[in-house]
């Protein structure tokens, strides 16, 4: 029987699947159904930065022009920054206390204000390992790529000043030179999880409004994670994780073929419910099997450009084979 098991932030997991920061892992009952279902690990809901901020005395005021999303601190107060951090910490508590899985705290942030000391309440609440959810969306007319990269490794570096347990950054895909930066950021940090997925937007034609847009993944947005993280991985520091269009087994054993360390996944639970975690884990058995890997290592990074006989087909070269063929 294949064994499943593998590390990921230092941490041993029975298998690569981990349950991603959602409304799946809520609350504590929420964490003991993934661990039931079989998950590898839970990632917390995210905690907001605006949230902690709120009850850390000195820290930003509503007007602050050093918030980035104002619009975000308005809505928070209207949805409850009351004793959030207490609530969270708690969370984390009885979490561990209720399952013998990994379980990995996130925070939502887009400063290195001083809401970075709250990371280490984190580790003294329990948490393995703490995931950095960036949300900078690269929309600002007047700010350059050096100035929105800055941010990230300055919040990278705040943050592991204050805790010893792993930290990994959950960042986007819009850098302009996208594997120079992810290789310098995970100097920064234990691990990278490839990809945030920024939240959609659509028009209402008839009310003339701005909506959101699809909620959750597709399979095909798998494609981003599999090709960067297989560019990466054995070139940069620390684990990849994919996130992103992990929907199947099929996923989970290309994400580990492309040297990830673990998937995360939500979009698939919600659609099919907590139930499908154990197909995914029961296919990926099944594959290893088949093909003689005993272990996850035996193939993990297979695939990965570092690995390749033939690493133009990581390049430009696949798009003028599509292209050249295309009439």
């Amino acid at each position: 029987m294949a064994d499943l098991r593998t590390r990921y932030l230092g941490l041993e997991l029975a298998n690569p699947i981990v349950v991603a920061s959602s409304g799946l892992t809520g609350s504590v009952e929420g964490v003991r159904r993934c661990a039931e279902a079989g998950a590898g690990a839970v990632v917390l809901k995210s905690i907001f930065e605006e949230q902690i901020a709120h009850e850390v005395e000195g820290l930003y005021p509503s007007g602050d022009p050093a918030m980035i999303h104002p619009e975000a601190y308005d809505y928070i107060t209207a949805y409850g920054r009351e004793h959030a951090v207490d609530h969270y910490l708690t969370l984390i508590e009885q979490a561990r206390a209720a399952v013998s899985i990994p379980v990995i705290a996130s925070i939502h942030c887009v400063s290195a204000g001083a809401w970075t000391e709250f990371a280490g309440r984190v580790q003294e609440a329990g948490a393995q390992a703490l995931e950095l959810n960036v949300y900078l969306p690269p929309t600002r007319l007047t700010q350059t790529a050096a100035e929105l990269e800055t941010t990230y490794f300055a919040i990278a570096r705040a943050v592991k000043r204050n805790v010893r347990i792993p930290v990994a950054l959950k960042v986007g895909s819009h850098f302009t030179a996208l594997a120079g930066f992810l290789a310098g950021l995970s100097r920064e940090a234990d691990g990278l999880v490839l990809f945030n997925r920024y939240h959609r937007m659509d028009f209402d034609i008839d009310r003339l409004e701005v909506v959101g847009g699809a909620i959750h993944s597709t399979e095909h947005e798998m494609q981003v994670p599999l090709r960067w993280i297989s560019i990466l991985a054995g070139h940069v520091h620390g684990d990849l994780a994919a996130t992103t269009g992990v929907h199947d087994g099929t996923a989970v054993i290309k994400a580990l073929l492309a040297g990830a360390s673990a998937v995360q996944v939500a979009s698939a639970l919600y659609r099919h419910g907590l139930g499908h975690l154990g197909g995914m884990r029961d296919e990926l058995a099944a594959w290893m099997d088949a093909r003689g890997f005993a272990r996850v290592d035996d193939f993990k990074g297979l695939l990965s450009r570092a690995r390749s006989r033939t690493p133009d087909a990581y390049e430009r070269v696949q798009f003028m084979k599509t292209s050249v063929g295309i009439e």
